[in-house]
């Protein structure tokens, strides 16, 4: 059996928010090259004076397209964060993983508790990072498991679990 003691909070939130942005960046650095693409074209072919200020325009919005986006991500974060009480007041986790399934217990003070009993197919897919598990249950939610905290066994026999027990292309390690 592999075991994780954690806890759902603000570091594992930030953990799911960095690696799925990773993905999403390259779409907005090509976007904002495409806008300044179009803006140098039309200063490149201006006819007129007002061609030349679009393209300046067009410019300035490409440069700024990349950082705006990434500011109003990191805004949003924020109010999820402010807004979630399990972030606030973290939620303790237990996993445990062994080859016949998965165990995930949830628990914040008196208030809230959770157990989930089910086989491998409850995962959408896995990406494991040096740092982390991230445990897809759908293509946006995922359990985020910081290896750090493991308790008993070893992630190499858990990477093994997931190999053996996910569909083929449904286990990724990561070396980011």
């Amino acid at each position: 059996m592999i075991e994780f003691k954690t806890q759902l909070d603000v570091n594992a939130q930030k953990a799911f928010n960095k690696m799925n942005i990773k993905k999403a960046i390259v779409i907005f650095i090509v976007l904002s090259l495409f806008i300044i693409g179009i803006g140098v074209t039309g200063i490149v072919m201006a006819e007129d004076s007002s061609d030349v200020i679009v393209g300046i325009n067009l410019i300035i919005v490409g440069a700024l397209f990349t950082p705006i986006l990434l500011i109003i991500n990191e805004y949003a974060q924020s109010m999820v964060r402010k807004t979630s009480p399990f972030l606030q007041n973290p939620t303790k986790e237990i996993y445990r993983f062994t080859e016949d399934g998965f165990e995930h217990l949830q628990k914040r003070d008196e208030s809230f508790f959770s157990h989930t009993k089910a086989d491998y197919t409850y995962f959408y897919k896995v990406i494991s990072t040096p740092k982390y598990y991230f445990a897809y249950i759908a293509s946006n939610q995922c359990h985020v498991i910081n290896k750090a905290h493991i308790t008993q066994g070893a992630c190499e026999e858990l990477d093994s679990i997931f190999a053996r027990k996910l569909p083929v292309g449904k286990f990724k390690r990561t070396n980011r």
